[in-house]
């Protein structure tokens, strides 16, 4: 098998040799040659679970496929980025196990994924949910191409979590291609049901609705002074946050979000299952746990 080492930092990306996996490739090459980092390319198959079925695949015929898959895509990111290191690794494991081991050291994992749904990915899990509930590095989800490659990066930002770490990936990845950040928060006051709302409920959403804006000021102003060259727009919306940032979506080049769910919970929250399985384009960024 080829070797597991790999510089530090470097975009890890996962190959099948399936169209979802040329599409992250190609976007993991791109990023890797704008942040001047190496790629890391691996492609890992669980040999050890196939074995329990009636057709086994020999385990060195396994790593014989994966060389040759490994080795295209190697010479793929070469030929359209001579100036990026490229490595690679092949792994007789669980893909979503071996990208998680391999998240420790990356800057961040890149992978393909099917389009699935809403409603189809409540109903099970999958390769990407996995890596991006339990990966130590942001992970990108490549679903199929940016509808608009130029647009902002759509930054999704829930104060009950703390978003800094979201809000530092989406700004360093507009930087290195020269984008804006757009930052999406929701406003559940907008919510409540109008029979519910007399006038004294009235001005308790209205302080709360601009105590949120002043602080969602706050903790984006406290990220944007490392990158003043980033223009950047907050942009406040009523409804549900999964449709506002896949609506969003049709115009940016990414979406990022964080990765812990609401009450410290590990793993993805609604919103970020939503967006996962629903915009082309999406950076699952962990946050640390409340205390």
């Amino acid at each position: 098998m080829t070797s597991p080492t790999f510089p530090d930092g470097a975009v890890v990306v996962g190959v099948d040799g399936t169209g979802k996996a040329e599409r992250a490739l190609v976007w993991a090459g791109n990023e890797a040659a704008r942040r001047k980092a190496a790629v890391h390319i691996v492609y890992a198959f669980p040999w050890l679970t196939s074995v329990r079925s009636d057709v086994v695949m020999p385990a060195a015929d396994v790593v014989e496929a994966g060389e040759r898959i490994t080795t295209a895509a190697m010479n793929q990111v070469r030929a359209a980025h001579p100036e990026v290191t490229v490595t690679t690794e092949v792994l007789l494991e669980e893909p979503d196990v071996a990208l998680v081991n391999a998240s420790e050291r990356a800057s961040f994992v890149v992978m393909g994924a099917r389009g699935l749904g809403r409603i189809a990915s409540r109903l099970r899990g999958s390769v990407s949910q996995k890596v991006a509930s339990h990966a130590h590095s942001p992970v990108v989800v490549v679903r199929e191409e940016a509808k608009k490659i130029d647009g902002p990066v759509v930054v999704g930002v829930d104060l009950e979590d703390n978003a800094t770490n979201v809000l530092e990936f989406a700004f360093a990845t507009a930087a290195s291609r020269g984008f804006g950040v757009l930052v999406v928060h929701a406003d559940r006051g907008d919510n409540v049901r109008p029979e519910f709302v007399d006038e004294g409920v009235q001005r308790f959403l209205s302080k709360r609705s601009e105590a949120t804006a002043r602080a969602v000021e706050e903790l984006v102003s406290g990220v944007r002074e490392r990158y003043p060259e980033v223009p950047v727009e907050i942009k406040r919306v009523a409804g549900h946050p999964v449709d506002a940032l896949v609506s969003e979506s049709e115009q940016a080049c990414m979406v990022v979000v964080g990765s812990r769910g609401r009450r410290g919970l590990a793993g993805l929250g609604s919103v970020s299952r939503g967006v996962l399985h629903e915009a082309p384009v999406v950076a699952v960024v962990r946050e640390p746990a409340a205390t």
